[in-house]
C-alpha cells in the first residue's frame, strides 16, 4: 500500500502523519475541517474527552488533538493492518489512546468485510446489497460503546465521532439507550444513505440540535448533533 506523508502541527512541534495515497482526498478533507467543523460544536473547557469510533489511520484523532492539545482522545479501529498504521501515527502522542476493536451493538467476534479498492476506511460489518463477495475480510472483536464508557469510568463525553461504514445507527441507538445517564455533548456521524440521514435526524432531534456539515455524494455526508441546553 503506497503511503503519503503530511505534517500536522501539534503544539510547538510538527508531527509526521502517514496515510494511504489512494485516500488522499478524504484525508485532506478531514484535516482541513470540512467533515468535522468544530466551530459548530458546543465544547466547554480545553481538555475535552473525545471518542473516535472508526479511527482509520488517525486523521480525525490528530485533527481534534491539533485544536485541543489537552484533549483525551480514545480511538477504536478494528482492522489489524489499519490499526498498525494508526498506532504508528498516534501511539507516541500523550493524550491519545488506541484500542484494536470495533464498536457495534453486539459484542463478540464478527466479520469485517474488506472494501473495493482496498480502502482502509471503507471496510464494513454491514455490506450493502451487491457488495462483492470476493474481496476478503477479517474476523474482529466488537464491543458495545455503553460498556466501554463504563469501563473507562466516563461520566460525560464531550465529543463522539462515529464513522463505522453503515453501522452508525446501531452504535448510536445502543449507547443512547444503554448509557442514558452519560451525556454526550456533541456527536459527529457519517451517514451512508439519505434514509439514514433522515432517520438519525428524526431520532435525535428531540434532544439534539441537528446540523448538516458536509455532503460528499448523493448518499453520503456528515451530521453534527449538539445536545440542547437541558435547562430550557
Amino acid at each position: 500500500m503506497a503511503l503519503n506523508t503530511h505534517e500536522i502541527r501539534l503544539g510547538d512541534r510538527k508531527h509526521a502523519f502517514r496515510y494511504p495515497k489512494a485516500e488522499e482526498a478524504m484525508i485532506l478533507s478531514l484535516l482541513e475541517g470540512r467533515d468535522y467543523p468544530l466551530a459548530k460544536t458546543r465544547l466547554d473547557g480545553d481538555s475535552p474527552v473525545i471518542l473516535d469510533i472508526g479511527s482509520n489511520c488517525g486523521a480525525a484523532a490528530l485533527y481534534f488533538k491539533s485544536h485541543f492539545p489537552d484533549a483525551r482522545v480514545i480511538c477504536y479501529e478494528p482492522s489489524a493492518s489499519t490499526y498498525k498504521l494508526l498506532s504508528a501515527n498516534v501511539g507516541t502522542i500523550d493524550g491519545i489512546e488506541t484500542h484494536p476493536c470495533g464498536i457495534w451493538n453486539q459484542e463478540g467476534t464478527h466479520r469485517l468485510h474488506h472494501a473495493p479498492g482496498g480502502h482502509s476506511g471503507s471496510s464494513t460489518l454491514l455490506p450493502w446489497h451487491g457488495w462483492p463477495d470476493d474481496l476478503g475480510g477479517e474476523d474482529i472483536t466488537t464491543k458495545k460503546l455503553s460498556n466501554e464508557i463504563r469501563r473507562l469510568e466516563l461520566t460525560s463525553v464531550d465529543l463522539l465521532k462515529v464513522d463505522a461504514e453503515s453501522a452508525e445507527p446501531e452504535i448510536l441507538h445502543e449507547v443512547l439507550t444503554n448509557a442514558p445517564d452519560v451525556p454526550i455533548q456533541n456527536i459527529f456521524v457519517e451517514y451512508h444513505a439519505i434514509a439514514v440521514r433522515k432517520y438519525l435526524s428524526e431520532e435525535l432531534r428531540p434532544k439534539y440540535d441537528v446540523h448538516l456539515c458536509s455532503v460528499s455524494s448523493d448518499r453520503q455526508g456528515t451530521l453534527l448533533f449538539v445536545l440542547k441546553n437541558q435547562s430550557h
